[in-house]
């Protein structure tokens, strides 16, 4: 591969991986928001409360940011994290719609982070057959 798209894979990754140690540090664990505790709350998806629930998720988003960050397994990393961020447009938009025509928000920051996958997927090495 060559020096320009190497470096457009690892910029894209590294900025994939920082969002989700982000999304994951700050708003689930420092600093929890009503409106993403009611999110879990109304979801029914809550382990022994939203707060805890949310706390558990940001650890899982951060560790998936650390993940992206250091290129292993790349094409898999992207992978869960996309499948994992689509679930969660699905689960916010059926819980409060009004959410995915925030200009500040969700769909517009999901857009920008699946672009990103697609191309460190597009980018990354395939697994040998033999693997």
């Amino acid at each position: 591969m060559n020096t320009k798209l190497r470096t457009i894979k690892i910029t894209s990754r590294t900025a994939l991986g920082l969002v989700w140690f982000y999304e994951g540090l700050l708003p689930k664990i420092l600093f929890l928001r009503p409106d993403e505790v009611g999110l879990v709350q109304a979801s029914h998806l809550v382990w022994r409360t939203p707060q805890l629930t949310l706390q558990i998720l940001g650890v899982a988003q951060m560790l998936v940011g650390v993940w992206l960050i250091t290129g292993f397994a790349e094409r898999a990393a992207v992978f869960i994290a996309t499948s994992w961020m689509l679930i969660l447009i699905a689960l916010v938009a059926s819980g409060n719609p009004s959410m995915m025509i925030d200009p500040y928000g969700a769909l517009v920051k999901d857009l920008c982070l699946i672009a990103c996958a697609i191309t460190v997927w597009t980018l990354a090495p395939r697994p040998s057959p033999s693997a």
